[in-house]
């Protein structure tokens, strides 16, 4: 083996590494925050389009809807969900996980009315992009757990602070005068 030569390479990466230089902590804590407000605005044009996709789904299956809808309901509010939980409002994230709430109880329970989805994507189109008092959310967020709690169903979203149940309202029978 005499008469080899060992050739060294040189390893450019890690030289690359090893030299100081590059964007400071702040530099780059600035650039990522840019970033993120340059998704925000095309993330926000998503949100409307879609609340509309879901309120095609709840139309599209009548006054009653079944179970597979349900199913394909939770499927469908998912970017939603993480569209709301990133760049919406406390409000907005509140109400779709109050959605998926109320889709997963009804599935859950076989609740077949639609009211109350229409109910929460009403409440969906008004959080966003609107710029609501503290007691308007309150009020909204109340209500739509009014709702569950007439449909028994169990909410993974906490009450708002000053939510206080209101007492039962009678509802009189259409036979009864």
């Amino acid at each position: 083996m005499s008469g080899c030569k060992i050739i060294r390479v040189k390893n450019i990466l890690g030289e690359l590494l090893s030299m100081p230089g590059g964007v400071s902590r702040e530099e780059a804590v600035q650039e990522a925050q840019t970033l993120i407000e340059e998704l925000r605005e095309e993330c926000e044009k998503a949100v409307p389009v879609e609340i509309t996709r879901l309120e095609q789904l709840v139309a599209s299956a009548g006054p009653q809807i079944s179970d597979a809808e349900l199913g394909e309901i939770l499927d469908q509010v998912d970017p939603l969900l993480t569209l709301s939980g990133t760049f919406g409002s406390e409000t907005l994230d509140a109400v779709v996980k109050k959605f998926c709430d109320l889709t997963f109880g009804m599935k859950d329970k076989a609740i077949t009315t639609t009211a109350p989805l229409k109910v929460h994507l009403s409440a969906m189109r008004l959080v966003f992009k609107a710029d609501l008092s503290d007691d308007d959310a309150v009020a909204i967020l109340a209500e739509l757990s009014r709702i569950h709690d007439h449909y028994g169903i169990n909410a993974h979203v906490p009450e708002p602070p000053e939510f206080v149940p209101a007492p039962p309202v009678a509802v009189r029978s259409a036979n009864k005068k």
